[in-house]
């Protein structure tokens, strides 16, 4: 009974639970903020004394060296990138798709 379902299926795409790479990345891309935003805020905490203020975007932006402060930047920063990834992931599905 295996060897004739392995033969039908072999010029199938497998098929899978629909949505579910989609909430595997939504899951990974959340805990990835998360964790930026804790590394963040260890950051501040400790940096605070050294510098208390940086300079970022090539110094247009300068922001305090606070744990809240820090940690909202690197969340914001994860956030951003992640997105801009799960974009060109989507337009490069669609576009696989349409061929």
């Amino acid at each position: 009974m295996s060897a004739e379902s392995d033969s039908t299926n072999r010029g199938e795409p497998a098929s899978g639970t629909p949505g579910l790479g989609r909430r595997i990345l939504l899951g990974v891309g959340a805990t990835v903020v998360v964790l930026a935003g804790v590394v963040g805020f260890f950051i501040g905490s400790n940096g605070a004394e050294t510098a208390p203020r940086v300079a970022v975007l090539g110094g247009l932006v300068t922001i305090p060296t606070t744990p809240l402060s820090m940690s909202l930047y690197a969340a914001l920063v994860a956030a951003g990138v992640l997105t801009v990834l799960f974009g060109l992931v989507a337009v490069a599905s669609r576009y696989e798709d349409a061929n």
